[in-house]
């Protein structure tokens, strides 16, 4: 081999080794969001992601994620959060600790309530239940609170919920007042 040969060698090389770890920080960045979207296919018939809803006080409310199952309906408040994770049913604010940091952010579950409440009144005796949902991405070093799920463990709780089914026609007439009332986020 000459010398040319060996630098274009070397330089291919370079490129090979920077391409796939450009692409597997890709893929483990991504993971999350295809756990989701599996969770959400696996559920639902059909979702909405990201819509303001009317609430019980003439003002909007968000939610992250409704879905029409053969139970009802399921409100998801899905939580992306990296680090060690810090919380409790009756505390006002958690915590997220990166490395030596720490970030507050709202009790999500105190939240929750007023977005079942609203779909509630929306779909009258359709049922309605809602969830809080972390993915891998963060882990509770102390604890989950009750009511809060890791994305792999949501599937088998709900699997009351979804049986027995709901007449489809029900489940349909649900479906059609929901897209009447909410607004794309």
């Amino acid at each position: 081999m000459d010398k040319q040969e060996i630098i274009f060698s070397v330089v291919a090389t370079v490129i090979v080794v920077v391409l796939l770890f450009l692409f597997v920080r890709s893929y483990r960045r991504n993971q999350h969001k295809r756990q989701i979207n599996k969770l959400i296919k696996d559920l639902s018939h059909k979702s909405l992601r990201n819509v303001l809803f009317p609430d019980s006080i003439d003002g909007q409310i968000w939610i992250d994620c409704l879905l029409l199952t053969d139970g009802g309906l399921i409100v998801l408040d899905i939580r992306d959060y990296i680090g060690r994770l810090f919380g409790g049913d009756n505390i006002n604010e958690w915590t997220q600790m990166i490395g030596a940091r720490s970030h507050k952010f709202a009790n999500p579950l105190l939240e929750l309530p007023a977005r079942v409440n609203a779909v509630q009144e929306v779909v009258g005796d359709v049922p309605v239940i809602g969830h809080i949902v972390f993915t891998h991405r963060g882990a509770f070093q102390k604890g989950k609170p009750d009511g809060v799920y890791m994305i792999d463990e949501v599937f088998e709780h709900l699997s009351h919920f979804l049986r027995p089914a709901l007449p489809a026609d029900k489940l349909d007439k649900a479906w059609q007042d929901i897209l009447a009332v909410q607004k794309q986020g």
